[in-house]
């Protein structure tokens, strides 16, 4: 059994277990993002209508290779956790206390790693004027 079968399977099997609690309740998990908060792809395509400053542009640049620089480092925590839940779960007997460990320091270090790129969001819209969000809330809103 390889890392990555393994983190298919924890993921799907978290999908399986929230799916149906949440079916009812959240038409799209990224909707409260949607118009709020504003991805780098997004104003890289709008440049020329933000009319960004070379300061706002060096911020932003700044920002995003001091979240590349920690998500990469998530993803070295995320695949040593996951080898060691991987040799965990290929004992027999399984120990469910310690698998179960292994999971929440899996859903941890993802959980960091989503938080990582939500601070980056906010991070980049504090750095443009309100009317370059403004245009970036109508642009999304039209998507």
């Amino acid at each position: 059994m390889n890392l990555h079968i393994v983190r298919v399977a924890l993921l799907c099997l978290a999908a399986a277990i929230a799916a149906p609690l949440h079916a009812a309740e959240q038409p799209d998990k990224d909707e409260w993002l949607k118009g709020r908060l504003f991805g780098p792809e997004l104003i890289l395509k709008n440049q020329s209508k933000l009319k960004l400053s070379e300061k706002q542009r060096d911020a932003i640049g700044v920002e995003l290779k001091r979240v590349q620089a920690q998500a990469a480092e998530s993803d070295w925590t995320l695949m040593s956790e996951a080898s060691e839940l991987q040799e965990l779960i290929d004992k027999y007997p399984v120990d469910g206390k310690a698998v179960m460990s292994g999971v929440d320091r899996i859903f941890a270090a993802e959980n960091r790693k989503k938080r990582l790129y939500v601070e980056m969001l906010v991070n980049i819209k504090n750095i443009l004027t309100a009317e370059q969000v403004a245009y970036l809330k109508s642009v999304s809103e039209q998507r």
